[in-house]
């Protein structure tokens, strides 16, 4: 993500003529190769104080100094902050909603298929095995709209806020957000490199997601035992233990 936030800005500072094209260029040439190589070529000892330090001296040793440049208007906070947003971003939503089309689709084929609903491992009315997957589909969903609800929070671009103030180069904030995907700018550039609100709700939506899944889960293991005896789980997604 810090080379993605890297192209992007130094992107901008060439459009802006805020440096050079020639030396912009450069930059985003030597961005892209490390990109293809993998951040495995980055030299990460303890005399390289952090990611954005071991980035910018595979950019220098390519092409010197001004490999510098591309910091111009920006600092390490909102570019963390960024960073953050970005793999936000990338992880959220179109698994999900392949789940819940599974289900549904298995569902329309069980309208009539009777089962016994449990309540405490114990037999309590007959309902059918749609009704049962539907419980899911529909907890699923929510879990949905949690995370996309959360994401309105997170497709804001805090880069250009630099340090805490913003910057006096004349930069392109909507630019830079545009080349990065997100939706629109964080407005309060103290905001932007202060909030962190946006991870914890991620977190917590992701975190109802796992707990249903286990659940869903946890369901699947108990009817396929031998007392239970409704499904049998496929080889491909269990294992015998001897």
């Amino acid at each position: 993500m810090d080379i993605k936030c890297n192209i992007a800005h130094t992107t901008m500072l060439k459009e802006q003529k805020i440096i050079e094209a020639e030396d912009a260029d450069k930059i985003i040439k030597a961005l892209k190769e490390l990109e293809s190589e993998g951040i495995n070529v980055l030299k990460l000892d303890l005399s390289v104080e952090n990611i954005h330090m071991a980035l910018e001296n595979y950019v220098t040793e390519r092409i010197g100094e001004v490999a510098g440049f591309m910091h111009t208007g920006k600092s390490r906070n909102d570019q963390v902050a960024t960073d953050l947003r970005l793999i936000l971003k990338e992880e959220i939503e179109e698994d999900i909603l392949n789940f819940i089309e599974n289900i549904i689709e298995m569902a329309s084929q069980h309208t009539e298929t009777i089962m016994v609903g449990y309540t405490h491992l114990q037999h309590a009315q007959p309902t059918t095995f749609a009704h049962h997957l539907l419980a899911y589909a529909n907890e699923i969903r929510r879990d949905f709209e949690r995370i996309s609800d959360a994401k309105k929070r997170v497709e804001m671009c805090p880069l250009g806020a630099a340090a805490m103030t913003g910057t006096g180069f004349p930069i392109d904030r909507d630019r830079t957000a545009q080349l990065l995907g997100f939706s629109r700018v964080m407005e309060n550039s103290m905001d932007a490199v202060s909030s962190r609100d946006f991870m914890a709700e991620t977190v917590f939506a992701l975190a109802m997601l796992c707990s249903n899944l286990s659940k869903i889960s946890e369901e699947m293991i108990i009817w396929s035992t031998y007392e239970f005896r409704l499904i049998e789980i496929s080889d491909k997604y269990s294992q015998h233990l001897q």
